[in-house]
């Protein structure tokens, strides 16, 4: 009978002591060294771009006033509900030194037909096989869709939002900014 009392929480402590041993094993490491992790920024004018047309360019040459970058697909229904209002945005800031640029996670028919449907009117581009490289450079560790990232001249991500932005969320944002930078 004593022997049974002292099985069970021997087999509970040995049970948590492998739960704490694994998690500790499956967490990605952490660098805790600051000054290195500010020696090798993720340098967004370099990162990579390929067009609707297979055109490559780099973030680099899309520099504006303010640059909005938007993470979307075509199957993506809150990325179909805010499309409008990343036109309209396009559109009424243009003057201002604003530009859109649409980063679909998709393939080039599927966004073509969806493009053509919604009159797109910002430049377009294909995530392919780099859609990891993207959300690690935005700072989207989630990769969830759809997400927006506002970019400075220097191209310094200066908002990001995750989930559906309204048009007052990104008008209140654009001004901000565009105050802070006039």
């Amino acid at each position: 009978m004593k022997r049974n009392f002292l099985i069970l929480p021997a087999i509970a402590l040995l049970s948590s002591l492998a739960g704490a041993l694994l998690y500790n094993l499956l967490q990605p490491e952490k660098n805790t060294d600051r000054a290195a992790d500010a020696a090798q920024p993720i340098q967004l004018q370099a990162i990579p771009l390929v067009d609707l047309d297979e055109q490559q360019s780099v973030i680099g040459d899309w520099r504006a006033n303010l640059l909005i970058v938007n993470f979307w697909a075509p199957w993506c229904a809150p990325c179909r509900r805010e499309i409008p209002a990343l036109i309209e945005v396009h559109e009424a800031y243009a003057e201002k030194g604003v530009r859109v640029l649409g980063l679909a996670f998709d393939n080039a028919p599927q966004v073509i037909r969806f493009a053509a449907e919604f009159e797109i009117d910002y430049p377009l581009f294909l995530a392919g096989n780099r859609s990891a490289m993207y959300n690690a450079a935005f700072n989207n560790p989630s990769g969830s869709l759809p997400f927006t990232a506002l970019l400075d001249q220097d191209l310094r991500i200066i908002f990001r939002h995750n989930g559906e932005i309204t048009p007052a969320q990104l008008r209140e944002q654009l001004e901000k900014a565009l105050e802070f930078s006039g």
